[in-house]
Formats: structure tokens, sequence, C-alpha cells
């Protein structure tokens, strides 16, 4: 009696712990905290279609990420700013990521390589999001607010090529019509230069450091010649007083 009364304690108490989570991480609060984003929520099953040829700043969280929590304010607010514009036309789009929703948050988290929350990337969605980089200022709605309309513009790449001036867009368009190997060589060819600028750069240091040492010493023997020649007159005057 006395050991089915110990295992059935003990039952208890391991189901009660296994079950337990801390306030704030229970399923109803992270519940809660997704569904007060302001920002579109991205998945994998949503993020291509939805971020295609526009300018994004992405946030990834947890919603039980303290950090994470202290930027939300923010971030909603940032979010709402960008909702209400009138000239936004969707051209951007400030999203969030939740890194604990699995798998689609956390595919994309790993997509991503995402390796601390929150973390805060922005620029041009095309091509799947590649030219993404990551924001490191403060987090403040006017701080992001001003990053992000800064750098939320278009820019010249492969998947925008609207944006690139037409010399620039006729050298991309050359490169694309190109295949791997003959990219390989270009790059190559422009690495071959670079090491070659960089030497010839060094030489000619060497060259002007070789002047400027060879003018020093010449300043200098004719400082001390000067000196001497000075000592010499003075002498000669005091022989004449």
């Amino acid at each position: 009696f006395i050991l089915l009364l110990l295992v059935a304690c003990t039952h208890h108490v391991v189901t009660q712990a296994y079950n337990y989570e801390p306030p704030g991480r229970d399923p109803a609060s992270i519940n809660k905290i997704r569904s007060s984003e302001a920002s579109v929520p991205l998945t994998t099953d949503n993020f291509d279609e939805l971020t295609k040829d526009k300018l994004v700043f992405i946030k990834f969280y947890s919603p039980g990420c303290p950090h994470c929590k202290s930027i939300a304010g923010a971030w909603n607010e940032l979010a709402t700013y960008y909702q209400e514009l009138p000239d936004n036309n969707d051209n951007i789009l400030i999203g969030s990521i939740d890194c604990t929703n699995s798998p689609t948050g956390k595919n994309l988290c790993a997509r991503f390589k995402i390796m601390g929350l929150p973390t805060l990337l922005y620029g041009d969605a095309s091509l799947g999001g590649i030219y993404l980089e990551e924001y490191g200022g403060e987090k403040t709605f006017n701080e992001l607010k001003s990053h992000a309309a800064e750098k939320l513009v278009p820019k010249c790449n492969p998947g925008r090529l609207d944006a690139c001036s037409p010399d620039v867009r006729k050298e991309l368009e050359g490169y694309m019509a190109m295949s791997y190997e003959a990219l390989n060589e270009v790059i190559q060819e422009k690495e071959r230069k670079k090491k070659e600028s960089v030497t010839s750069f060094k030489q000619k240091k060497m060259e002007l450091q070789k002047s400027y040492d060879d003018s020093l010493m010449e300043k200098e023997r004719q400082k001390l010649s000067a000196k001497e020649n000075i000592k010499l007159i003075n002498e000669v005057i005091a022989t004449k007083e």
C-alpha cells in the first residue's frame, strides 16, 4: 500500500511538473503575444508570395523572449505607421517571424541563419531575400522609422534592374547572360587586377618612403653644414673686431 501510494504521488508530481509552464510562456500567453503583432506574420507558406518585389523590415522573435517583448511596442508602432501611410502603395512590408512556431517559423529562421533573438533584417526581398542585411541600431520607434526611411528605397541589383542606371543595367544584364564558368573567370580576373593594384601601391609607397627618407637625410645634412659654416663665419668675424 505504501509503495503504491509513493508511486501515485510521484506520478502526480512528475505529471504536474511536466505540464507546468512559467507565466508568459504558457500556450494562452504565447497565442496572445502572437495575435498582438501589428506587423505581417510571415511563414514558409507565405514569405515568398508576400515579400515578392518588396522592400521589407522583418523582426525574428520568440514570444517568450524578454528582449523581444521589450521592442514589441516600437515594432507595432512602426508597422502601424507604414500601414497608414497614404503613399506606401504596398511597396514596403513590415513583417514578423516567430522562430518558435514549428515548422513554418523555425524553418524561416534557419533559412536566414538567425542566431539570436530578436534579430531585425531589412532591405530588398527580391530573389528570396538574399539581399537582406541585419539592423544593428537602437530599437526605438523613431530610430526604426528613421532607418526604414533611409534604407527602404529601391536599389540596383539583379532582382531590381529598373532601379539601375542605363550603364549599370547594361553591365548587369551582360553578367546575367554569362555562364557560371564565365562569371568565375571574370571574378578571377578582377581579383588578379586587385592584387596587382595592391602590389603596385605597396611598391610606390616604398619608393615614396625612400624618397622621403633621402630628402630628410639631405635636409639634416644641409642644416648641419649650414650650422658649421655659420660657426666658422662667426669665428672669423670675432677676429676682425
